[in-house]
């Protein structure tokens, strides 16, 4: 009986059989590992990103309301009212609501008054402190009694922001949740 060479397994063959098993786990490993650094640094950037726009929403501050009686008619009566704010962020901000809910008016609907603009330019609007005004009639007398109002806009990176209280010193993210009440 012949038995050739190539039929039997040599010490060689079983070494070389080895080499390419660890090989697979080391390319396996590597692989995973490469994965591990992707993702980390993904959610690294993410969150330099969102600390960025954070930072950047910090930078819209909003003074509050005000309320000027400008006259009355058959229509009833005539305000201007205004919501001050500056950008002083580094950044435009884009898609910027000044939003109201008069006196007795769900918070959970649409506003009643509003007014919008597309880009507000860092350092706009410029001080002194300037604001958005909306001319707004009611048919009760003064005093103007507010529900609720709220400044929102968007960032450079399409985070939304919003304020919503007099005294609220950082903006919070929109979600579009309703205002809180005034």
């Amino acid at each position: 009986m012949l038995i050739s060479l190539a039929d039997e397994a040599t010490a060689a063959d079983w070494i070389a059989a080895i080499g390419q098993a660890v090989g697979a786990v080391f390319t396996a490993a590597a692989v995973a590992v490469a994965l591990w650094i992707a993702l980390s640094d993904r959610r690294r950037q993410t969150r330099a990103d969102s600390e960025k726009s954070w930072r950047e929403a910090r930078m819209v501050r909003v003074g509050g309301t005000g309320v000027r009686e400008v006259g009355h008619d058959e229509n009833g009566y005539q305000y201007e009212l205004m919501i001050y704010f500056t950008n002083y962020s580094e950044q435009p901000i884009f898609d910027v609501h000044a939003e109201v809910w008069p006196s007795g008016t769900a918070v959970d609907k649409q506003p009643s008054w509003a007014v919008q603009s597309e880009i507000v330019q860092p350092g706009e609007p410029a001080e002194p402190k300037r604001y958005f005004m909306m001319k707004v009639s009611t048919p009760t007398p003064p005093p103007l009694a507010l529900t609720a109002w709220r400044l929102r806009w968007s960032d450079a990176a399409g985070h939304q922001w919003c304020v919503d209280e007099p005294r609220q010193i950082q903006p919070q993210p929109f979600k579009g949740q309703a205002p809180r009440l005034y």
